[in-house]
């Protein structure tokens, strides 16, 4: 298990990073360090000018006996910006660690100082998968431009195990000094302590200390700046991770041996789970029929296992909780079969017992969910692996699956376990494998939408949206905690999100929830005030009613990072729009296409009376695109949005008469 820390202040959180690695920092003493005056005095970042506010000095002081990590850190605050840097959120995974000790205070550029002696908050900013995510919060005192603020605390883990750490050395602050401290557990029973380095300055080296300890200070590291689609924070995280080897590992390892022999012992633990063939053969009597082909066996034994309670999908219970709903460990598949529940990989486990009994080749695969990191073989890292899906061959056809997945119907993968990479596991060895990506075929956006026009040019009607697929599956994941009506309010949202500003949708249907073979359907009620723009005699309307997402993330110029989308999608679109009374349409603009290779868009208008339909699609066919690529990428979604801006113009029939 990999724990790291975080300790920027987050001012929101981003629902793509569930499990991601979190940095902080703090100081070993009890005594504040003494503040230097030309701290107090210093007006912006001379390494990077027009900065908000920058990390002065920041200290992490890992014990790995204890398991705790003490954070120190000191920022300087440049602007009124830079003052919500105040606003402290320290995130932290409740099932695994506690914050403790936290103190701050706030020192004015006159050297006074206000301590802070207010209440300290707890909130939940993610809970998915059965993890609560969550953050103390509080807010120093009296935060103005020409400030420094500085907080510690202590990050508690459970002391009984051992926990790999890292220090995460780039945050969303530019850091001027920082040290870095770990004290490995020298017990009786203690194992090696050994370090991968990612990104580290030149000369930056973790250096251990006669104590035992491992020391390391780094300067003027760069902020690791947000940009929308951008790769996973951990990929790009300047860090070193430190981890136990164990006691028995054979030294010098090539890559091979090292995979091979980890996947011999995951192998060997899943062929002791699933070693009960009366408990699978009778479930499986119950599923399958003998002349069922053999993908309608996959697909009914898929079905079959989807109905079984999973609890990595519910939040996690205390010892309490779980006697109390009589939750039973399950010791093998027998378990779960007669207890009717289980967690992700007790699923997974108990669909290759299945499969296998119905006579197909099967075996466990271990991935890099790539929306935390990416896979690297090279790296004898286990942890890397973060998430498992099920291999099957039937037939002719290799199958990677995921039946845990509960949201995902048969043949879909999540869309962060598609195109990575990761280990299939067998008695016999451990094979690299790169699991296929998705399609946008996939993952399909339909929108279709009846407006008519009145003569102030506001827009009412219905419009119905399908989300296909995919992107289905993923909102049915995101929001599997929410009732009916919280579904409603988080998809009515969204939609209103592609209207223009001052729309109004309300969702009058939402079908298909529970049904994940099938397209979320919703339907409902539109109003969009101004769509129509008088001018004289004329009135101009947008060809596309809804509002593209992307143009405005790709408005800069210069890129820092590749852009990252989750997978390949696409959006298609049937608007009909009837003209006002007294309106006729006197031009559409002429269809347009625009493919460069992996994205392309079309556009067309035609006409019937006084009603116009404009149909549109936009296909992105692609999840990574190199910086390199990024002025195409932006000048293609240029183009979509002056295509979409492309103006429909009607004319009144009195001024139509006297030309």
């Amino acid at each position: 298990m990999n724990r790291t820390q975080r300790f920027v202040c987050l001012s929101a959180v981003l629902v793509a990073i569930l499990f991601a690695a979190l940095p902080h920092s703090s100081s070993a003493a009890d005594d504040w360090l003494p503040i230097p005056p030309e701290d107090l005095a210093l007006k912006d970042n001379p390494a990077g000018p027009g900065a908000h506010a920058m990390i002065l000095y920041r200290s992490s002081d890992m014990d790995s006996k204890e398991s705790s990590v003490r954070e120190y850190i000191r920022i300087k605050i440049f602007t009124q910006e830079g003052t919500k840097q105040g606003d402290i959120e320290i995130p932290f995974l409740k099932q695994q660690t506690d914050i403790k000790d936290i103190r701050g205070r706030t020192i004015q550029p006159d050297g006074s100082i206000v301590n802070f002696d207010g209440k300290v908050f707890e909130k939940t900013l993610v809970k998915a998968g059965g993890i609560k995510f969550l953050a103390k919060t509080f807010t120093l005192p009296d935060v103005h431009p020409g400030s420094i603020i500085e907080y510690k605390f202590r990050e508690q883990s459970d002391p009984a195990f051992y926990i790999n750490e890292s220090w995460v050395i780039s945050n969303s602050l530019f850091t001027r000094d920082a040290r870095f401290t770990i004290k490995p557990d020298s017990g009786d029973f203690s194992l090696p302590l050994l370090y991968r380095q990612f990104g580290l300055p030149a000369g930056a080296v973790p250096v251990k200390q006669p104590n035992g300890t491992f020391a390391m200070d780094v300067h003027n590291i760069a902020a690791l700046e947000k940009e929308d689609y951008m790769p996973p924070e951990r990929a790009l995280q300047v860090r070193v991770d430190f981890y136990y080897r164990g006691r028995n590992d054979p030294p010098n390892e090539t890559e091979d041996q090292f995979w091979n022999r980890h996947a011999k012992v995951w192998a060997e633990d899943l062929d002791h789970y699933v070693n009960n063939k009366k408990a699978l053969e009778a479930d499986l009597s119950r599923t399958i029929s003998p002349n069922d082909a053999p993908e309608e066996k996959l697909r009914k034994i898929y079905a079959r296992v989807q109905t079984i309670r999973n609890l990595s999908m519910e939040d996690a219970k205390t010892e309490k909780e779980q006697k109390q709903e009589q939750i039973k460990p399950n010791l093998n598949v027998e378990d779960v079969l007669k207890h009717n529940y289980g967690t992700a990989n007790q699923l997974n486990y108990t669909f290759i017992g299945l499969v296998r009994t119905a006579g197909f080749s099967s075996s466990g695969v271990l991935v890099a969910a790539r929306h935390l990191n990416f896979f690297n073989p090279q790296m004898l890292d286990t942890t890397q692996l973060n998430a498992g899906l099920v291999w099957v061959h039937a037939g002719t056809q290799d199958y990677f699956l995921d039946p845990s997945s509960s949201t995902y119907p048969f043949g879909l993968l999540p869309w962060y376990e598609t195109s990575t990479r990761g280990v299939r596991f067998t008695k016999d060895a451990g094979e690299i494998v790169t699991i296929p990506g998705s399609s946008p075929a996939q993952g399909t956006i339909v929108r279709n939408s009846e407006l008519t026009i009145d003569s102030d040019g506001q827009a009412t009607g219905k419009l119905q949206v399908d989300f296909t697929g995919n992107l289905g599956a993923e909102r049915r994941e995101l929001n599997h905690s929410e009732d009916a009506s919280g579904r409603m309010k988080t998809i009515g949202d969204e939609i209103k999100g592609w209207l223009p500003a001052g729309s109004t949708f309300e969702v009058t249907t939402l079908t298909n929830w529970e049904k994940n073979e099938l397209p979320i359907h919703v339907e409902g009620t539109v109003k969009i005030p101004s769509l129509g723009t008088s001018a004289g005699h004329r009135m101009l309307v947008p060809a596309s009613v809804f509002q593209a997402r992307q143009p405005a993330s790709f408005q800069p110029e210069k890129r820092l990072y590749p852009v990252c989308i989750n997978s390949p999608y696409q959006e298609i679109d049937d608007a009909k729009l009837t003209t006002p009374d007294g309106y006729k349409i006197e031009a559409v603009p002429p269809a347009k296409q625009v493919k460069p290779g992996v994205v392309s868009y079309e556009i067309s208008a035609s006409q019937q009376g006084r009603t116009f339909e404009v149909k549109r699609l936009l296909v992105i066919d692609g999840f990574m695109f190199p910086i390199k690529n990024y002025g195409a990428f932006r000048n293609f979604f240029n183009q979509v949005k002056t295509n979409d801006d492309a103006q429909i113009v009607l004319q009144t029939i009195e001024s139509a008469k006297t030309n």
